[in-house]
């Protein structure tokens, strides 16, 4: 019982400490309520990569899961699409969901706020199941890399995302697109080299492993930094009867009124 409630501890460690630091950067600090349901929206953002995989195996249903006996190609589509891809844009969905346009929403950094927190819901449920699986020696590794992995992943998602809402308010359709797919693309992506260092069996690729890692984690501090620093204000008005975002001067098309400035 005791090593179980221990286990539980370090499984949520990370999460806490990551989180934890993500907030204090906010000069203006989002609300409690609006964190708790961006953490357990990542508890759903694993169900939906439960439902995104069962499907992707009936598409594939001869492809071999076991990425030990993977061929270096399979390796590749297992890694960035069986994985990074399906875990990334469920993380997306749920993010976008529940803050692209909510009223809270009113400066750059706070989408990196609402990106980590959903991811570190999914990399909670995630380290969870691994490490009472694999034990403190796997909650040590997550520790050290596959929560930082996720938290990092999710920082790219949220500065991509803030740009898409800066196009988005600009009325700059084509900039507020390519900016969406990027904040799904880049993180897929650094996501995927990660899964296909740490799977990949090969011992030279282990030094690249922890070159990779240690450059993400560097990279996306400093977008974190960055952000933080921001001061830009996103002008973003609400209906005060349906909350939708008013647009196409202060017109609010769902209860088809005009909101006075």
């Amino acid at each position: 019982m005791i090593e179980l409630i221990i286990l539980f501890i370090l499984s949520f460690l990370p999460v806490i400490i990551l989180g934890y630091y993500t907030y204090s950067q906010d000069r203006e600090k989002e609300p409690k309520r609006m964190l708790i349901k961006l953490f357990f929206g990542g508890l759903v953002s694993a169900l939906l990569t439960i439902i995104f995989s069962i499907i992707l195996r009936m598409i594939f249903p001869n492809f071999n899961y076991n990425f030990e006996q993977l061929n270096p190609i399979q390796l590749i589509f297992y890694t960035f699409i069986m994985i990074s891809l399906v875990e990334e844009l469920s993380k997306f969905i749920i993010t976008y969901l529940i803050s692209y346009h909510n009223k809270e929403y009113d400066q750059l950094y706070d989408m990196i706020v609402y990106s980590v927190f959903v991811s570190l819901g999914f990399a909670w449920i995630e380290n969870l199941i691994y490490i009472l699986d694999g034990g403190i020696s796997i909650a040590i590794s997550r520790f050290l890399f596959a929560v930082p992995t996720h938290t990092s992943v999710a920082i790219f998602m949220g500065y991509y995302l803030s740009l898409s809402k800066l196009y988005d308010i600009s009325n700059n359709k084509k900039l507020r697109i390519k900016n969406l797919g990027y904040s799904i693309l880049i993180p897929t992506i650094l996501h995927g080299i990660y899964d296909y260092l740490a799977y990949s069996n090969h011992y030279i690729l282990v030094y690249f492993f922890f070159i990779f890692t240690c450059l993400l984690f560097l990279r996306a501090h400093k977008k974190l930094k960055q952000m933080s620093l921001d001061r830009t204000i996103l002008i973003t008005k609400y209906c005060p009867n349906c909350g939708s975002e008013l647009k196409n001067n202060n017109t609010c098309k769902k209860c088809n009124i005009k909101i006075s400035k």
